[in-house]
């Protein structure tokens, strides 16, 4: 008890200490915890596509990488990552880039493990919609992601997913054929009416240029006006409640509806509202830019205003020279466009040289197309061979690897086979050398039953048996083939009657026929093991005249054929 008394606080002070140890422990694996879970936090965020899509313009390799790592630590599965990468390869514009983009799109509407989700399909089917529209071998396979899109979208009430789809679709149908999209554009844009999500505005103003620009290239002003109006209302609401837009991007969007507003308005018969409209163009500061004058060019093109025409062209031509742009569609339009206004000015003259100068490029750049076009078709028909000789050369590989496992096959089938047959043959010599040892004591047995009745002779049939095997043994007579009855009868001294009653109580009931035989059996069997002689010799020596006949009694009676009986006998020496 002392002892213990004596011990306790240094027990105690030990306990204390173990458990502030345990206490700190505990608190540096819960700050190691929050360090990792923060850490893993920043990772996930950095591995996102808004982080990893910064990279895309000036490091695509690095966002390929980046992607990989997510997939690795598990941020993004397979779907999500597949997506991200055709989003980098579509960046690019190149085809091969493009048609890879492709491929990483179908991979993920195609994928069963895991299946993507709604959200997934939706974005996905968004890049191939953008992808097929922009080739016309691929319109129809657009239209139909388009509608797929939608689908999924009403489903789940995604509007503004579902309208959009709607206006692809629709805009590509336009691209076939004129008027065959009306419908799908139009309730596009319902659905966008529909909507007060201030998010899905710039959208909807985009959208309504593009079906304005339509109208226009129909002809029909009246609708481009109204459109274009209606994009101006959208423009302004999104002034007012969309105070994070870009900086710029009112005033960009404001001067190119007022720019087309103004040609839409003048050709609809409405000149004053299309002079204003002119008025609030110039008052934007993007109005002033080259670019945006190109703009309203045609709208004084059309109006007959002399001055601004040529003001505008003195500013666009050597701005266009400036960026080396005069060889182009865009330096063409502007010369047929100065060459109508020239002449709505009266200035025929200036307005020849100027048509001159277009009908120049114009021929230029249709030989330059063709040209093109024709490098073009050349390097897709080198593509074309080299594809076929990479399919030839994969056919030919694929024909010798067919001929290489036939080839196996057969070998392995023909290894099996003489295995097989090797096998039947062991067992066959086995069987064979057992029935020799067979056929060898019954002929040992035979002897002996000879050789008691010979002993025991008591009667005259026993006797005369006894005699006859006696000859048979020392004479052989059975050799001779023309032997018969009547001649073993007089070398007896007897008749054949009573050799045939005797062998038929000596000798199992068989006939004077058969005994010859079975002597002349025994006989062969000692000369094939014996003796070299071939098979047909020795049934001729033994006294047989047909070698069918001895083959049959000799299988008979020993159930070996002579060449098998001659073949055991020779590997038993």
């Amino acid at each position: 008890m002392r002892y213990f008394v004596y011990l306790r606080p240094k027990i105690e002070s030990t306990l204390k200490k173990l458990i502030y140890i345990f206490l700190l422990i505990a608190a540096m694996s819960s700050c190691a915890e929050k360090k990792r879970d923060t850490l893993a936090k920043v990772d996930d965020e950095r591995y996102q596509w808004e982080s990893i899509r910064k990279h895309i313009m000036e490091n695509p390799e690095l966002a390929f990488a980046m992607v990989d790592t997510a997939q690795t630590l598990g941020v993004a599965d397979i779907n999500y990552a597949n997506w991200m990468r055709a989003q980098i390869h579509l960046v690019s514009h190149d085809p091969k880039d493009t048609e890879k983009g492709k491929e990483y799109c179908l991979m993920v509407l195609n994928n069963e493990d895991p299946a993507p989700d709604s959200l997934q399909r939706v974005k996905t089917l968004q890049l191939l919609v953008g992808i097929s529209m922009n080739d016309s071998n691929t319109y129809q396979d657009a239209i139909a992601y388009a509608m797929e899109g939608a689908k999924i979208a009403h489903e789940h009430n995604w509007n503004g997913e579902e309208a959009n789809f709607y206006f692809n679709a629709g805009l590509t149908m336009e691209n076939v054929q004129t008027g065959s999209g009306k419908e799908y554009l139009d309730r596009s844009l319902e659905m966008f009416r529909a909507s007060k999500n201030i998010n899905a505005m710039p959208l909807f103003a985009s959208h309504l240029g593009a079906v304005a620009r339509l109208a226009i290239n129909a002809g029909d002003y009246v609708r481009g006006a109204e459109l274009t109006k209606e994009r101006l209302a959208v423009t302004e609401r999104i002034e007012r409640e969309h105070p994070s837009a870009p900086k710029g991007y009112i005033d960009q969007q404001k001067a190119y509806i007022y720019s087309l507003l103004a040609f839409c308005q003048y050709k609809e018969g409405d000149k004053a509202g299309a002079r204003r409209s002119a008025e609030a163009f110039e008052q934007t500061k993007a109005g002033k830019h080259p670019d945006h004058m190109r703009d309203i060019f045609n709208y004084y093109i059309i109006s007959g205003d002399s001055e601004r025409i040529q003001e505008i062209y003195d500013i666009l031509e050597p701005y266009y020279r400036e960026k080396n742009d005069t060889i182009s569609n865009v330096y063409a339009d502007l010369l047929k466009s100065y060459a109508i206004g020239l002449d709505n000015m009266g200035r025929g003259h200036d307005a020849y040289q100027a048509m001159e100068r277009y009908t120049t490029l114009a021929d230029s750049l249709v030989q330059r197309e063709r040209c093109s076009e024709t490098l073009a078709l050349a390097q897709q028909m080198k593509t074309q061979e080299k594809e076929i000789q990479l399919k030839e050369k994969e056919t030919e590989a694929r024909f010798h690897w067919i001929i290489i496992i036939c080839l196996v096959a057969m070998l392995i089938i023909g290894t099996i086979a003489l295995w097989r047959i090797i096998a039947a043959q062991n067992r066959l010599q086995e069987k064979n050398r057992q029935l020799y040892d067979t056929v060898h004591q019954m002929m040992q047995h035979e002897a002996k039953e000879q050789e008691k009745v010979l002993s025991e002779s008591t009667s005259s049939s026993q006797q005369l048996y006894g005699k006859l095997c006696e000859l048979m043994r020392e004479q052989k007579p059975y050799t001779d083939s023309d032997l018969n009855r009547e001649t073993l009868a007089q070398m007896l001294g007897t008749n054949y009657n009573a050799i045939a009653a005797a062998i038929r109580e000596f000798a199992d009931g068989i006939t004077i026929g058969d005994f010859l035989d079975d002597w002349r059996i025994r006989h062969a069997a000692s000369l094939l093991r014996d003796s070299d002689e071939p098979v047909g010799i020795v049934a001729e020596m033994s006294g047989f005249r047909s070698r069918s006949h001895f083959n049959t009694l000799f299988r008979d009676k020993f159930k070996l054929t002579p060449s098998e009986y001659s073949r055991v006998a020779k590997e038993k020496k």
